[in-house]
């Protein structure tokens, strides 16, 4: 990799068990040599952001539901959840990203290893 600024090091900080695969460096997105493979890709990765997001809210509709009896938009926007539901919904995840992208680490050499995995969804 060239010389980083401090933006770019804190950007790839956590990401070892990836640094092995095409197309790593910023600013270099080619991971195939057909392009429209990238183009795929990278459709698939916004579809995959979408409905995380998705069910992330749902997950928060159903806990406000159960909780409170009620939802409202801002209730939603203002939600924190508790220790235990946040580790939930980071397992949840977690399993979500290895089940949808777990292909493209196949021919990983670090993959199915246990720091590989759990390295999968960098902890906020």
């Amino acid at each position: 990799m060239s010389k980083q600024s401090k933006t770019e090091k804190d950007l790839n900080e956590g990401l070892d068990y990836v640094k092995n695969l095409p197309g790593f460096d910023r600013g270099h997105p080619h991971y195939f040599k057909e392009p429209m493979i990238d183009h795929l890709l990278e459709i698939c990765l916004q579809l995959a952001g979408e409905i995380w997001v998705n069910r992330d809210r749902q997950v928060i509709i159903e806990h406000l539901l159960a909780t409170e009896g009620k939802v409202t938009p801002d209730m939603i926007e203002a939600f924190k959840p508790g220790p235990e539901m946040k580790q939930g919904m980071r397992d949840a995840r977690r399993l979500f990203t290895q089940r949808i992208f777990g292909s493209l680490y196949e021919e990983s050499e670090n993959a199915g290893k246990p720091e590989f995995l759990s390295g999968v969804v960098k902890e906020e």
